[in-house]
């Protein structure tokens, strides 16, 4: 399956290798480089085509807050 959007962060996000996941914290709103946006294809099983600049929406952006948060 090709794909010129970012697959549902949460099927990535969780799986995410360490590093990717501290470049995306503090470089929540740059286009993703090649490597994460491979990562994520494999992860996802799509294969990302057209993708240009691709950023996190800001959705993708509260997901991730929100999975940063402690649980009480």
């Amino acid at each position: 399956m090709n794909t010129t959007h970012l697959p549902p962060i949460e099927k990535w996000w969780p799986r995410l290798d360490i590093p990717a996941k501290r470049w995306l914290l503090a470089h929540s709103e740059d286009p993703l480089t090649p490597g994460i946006l491979a990562e994520i294809s494999l992860l996802c099983g799509v294969e990302l085509t057209d993708v240009g600049d691709v950023a996190l929406s800001t959705s993708d952006r509260n997901f991730i807050t929100t999975q940063m948060e402690s649980v009480d």
